[in-house]
């Protein structure tokens, strides 16, 4: 048969033929001798894709899993299509020992490979969960684009892989300001991908953009997910948790115009969440500040009286009401009026913070108790306070309630709600008609004492007599100190002798003084 070139290359066939008949014959009992016959099939019949298939499956067989795919992935230069299919399973195989080594970037190379010869859910999710772990957003991405049209709808361990993927992405993507990314990956679509847990998602998105005070971002996505697109297809609990989201971010919007004394726009706000909430009382309660801002205050209060005396922060708002009625009765000369609207202020909550700022107004025109025509004269010649027109009132304890409404008004926080329209404003001025002549640090004090921290300007060490109507003591003031205190149990005039010198300062109760000499 040698001597005819026919006949030689139909031998040739044939023998081949033979041979890997054997090979398969002996590839599960002995695939050494297997690969041997394979081997030499292949010699005769080069390019056979049975054989080639036949020799990655018996190298593969005797462990040499990179041999078998180099044979079937690169054999003559090129892929065996016949292949294809085990080649993916050789791949998969090895991308799994890689990943379990923290090769993620071998094993996303398999993976891939493995997903180009055949398209598989779980195949291109792995590819994006070693894309994940090498921190790769584009190359994970990407991988899910090719996954989401393989998975189907009974496949419920990709949907549920997939699910965890989308909901790591968007929200770090969401911390990072990334709206982009939140939306590329909101969109996908497969199978199991939407209903309650993709709203949740655009809900905690809209949550975390207002943290970042990306407020009217925030504000549009919670809009878009009330609108008429998803009528049909938003939860009713979802619905609800929007409305709440959209309605505090308009009552807290409001509730800060309110402070700055800007009322028409926080109206504009607390309608807005009147209409997400439009039974919520306490939103009409900042409605009744707003009202009072615009010095309707028995109107206000007439809204207020209205409502359910256990709906949160009536008593407080019904204060803050009060108090506001105070500085509008003091504004008209009504002394007596301001007095017993603050009695009502203070019967209704005493410790709101504008409760204090009325009282440290009335104090502000209130006369110093004890002080006569006599200390005025000493005042004048030796006082440390240039009292206005002579005016000795009760200057310290209104800085004293100003700095305990400010203490209270920081312990509230910014997001407290209930806070009297302009009320920082108020603060603000009282304290500057104050300062003008009354330079001295003042804090409260629970007591009704006057507690005096002495030092000198200098920073030098000195002795201060301090004498009252309750007898003199001196104090020592280390040099560089923050001063020495002393308690005062009688307020009242008070007298510091220095080295000869004396001053005169009406001490006041309920008051801590710091004061350089």
């Amino acid at each position: 048969m040698a001597s005819d070139p026919e006949d030689r290359a139909a031998a040739q066939r044939e023998l081949a033929s033979l041979k890997f008949a054997q090979a398969q014959d002996k590839a599960k009992q002995d695939p050494a001798a297997a690969e041997k016959l394979v081997r030499e099939s292949l010699a005769l019949a080069p390019g056979d894709e049975k054989a080639v298939d036949l020799l990655g499956r018996v190298i593969h067989a005797q462990g040499r899993l990179d041999e078998a795919i180099q044979v079937l992935g690169e054999g003559d230069g090129k892929s065996c299509d016949m292949c294809k299919r085990y080649l993916s399973v050789l791949l998969l195989e090895r991308a799994g020992k890689r990943e379990a080594a923290k090769d993620f970037e071998g094993a996303r190379a398999d993976y891939s490979r493995a997903t180009e010869l055949i398209p598989d859910a779980t195949t291109a999710l792995a590819v994006a969960r070693s894309s994940e772990q090498l921190g790769d957003l584009e190359g994970m991405t990407r991988a899910i684009e090719k996954a989401v049209p393989l998975i189907r709808p009974e496949d419920t361990a990709a949907q549920t892989e997939f699910l965890g993927f989308r909901e790591r992405t968007v929200l770090a993507a969401a911390g990072r300001g990334d709206v982009a990314t939140c939306d590329r990956w909101l969109n996908f679509f497969p199978p199991g991908a939407g209903g309650d847990g993709w709203y949740v998602l655009q809900l905690r998105v809209a949550q975390e953009l207002y943290r970042q005070k990306k407020v009217n971002v925030a504000v549009t996505r919670a809009r878009t997910m009330l609108g008429s697109t998803h009528t049909d297809t938003l939860p009713a609990n979802r619905k609800t948790e929007f409305q709440r989201f959209l309605a505090d971010i308009y009552r807290l919007q409001g509730v800060g115009y309110l402070r700055e004394g800007k009322l028409a726009e926080a109206d504009d706000n607390f309608r807005l969440a009147m209409e997400f909430l439009p039974g919520d009382d306490k939103i009409k309660l900042l409605r009744a500040l707003a009202i009072g801002g615009h010095h309707e205050t028995e109107k206000a209060l007439q809204v207020v009286k209205a409502l359910p005396k256990e709906t949160k922060g009536h008593a407080e708002v019904m204060a803050i009401l009060e108090s506001m009625q105070v500085a509008d009765r003091l504004a008209e000369g009504d002394v007596e009026g301001a007095k017993a609207a603050l009695a009502r202020a203070q019967a209704a909550s005493a410790e709101t913070p504008e409760v204090h700022v009325a009282m440290a107004e009335i104090l502000f025109i209130t006369p110093a108790a004890g002080v006569n025509k006599g200390i005025v004269r000493q005042l004048k010649k030796s006082g440390i306070v240039k009292y206005p027109n002579d005016e000795v009132n009760r200057y310290g304890e209104a800085l004293s309630e100003l700095a305990w409404a400010r203490e209270q008004a920081r312990g509230l926080g910014e997001g407290y709600l209930f806070r009297g329209p302009g009320i920082d404003a108020r603060m603000a001025n009282l304290d500057r008609q104050l300062r003008a002549f009354y330079p001295f640090p003042v804090e409260f004090n629970a007591d009704s004492t006057a507690i005096l921290k002495i030092r000198f300007k200098s920073g030098a060490a000195g002795e201060v007599g301090v004498k009252t109507d309750s007898g003199e003591q001196t104090i020592r003031v280390p040099a560089g100190s923050e001063g020495a205190e002393v308690i005062v149990r009688d307020p009242g005039l008070t007298y510091f002798r220095i080295n000869g010198k004396v001053s005169s300062f009406v001490t006041e109760p309920y008051t801590r003084v710091t004061i350089d000499l």
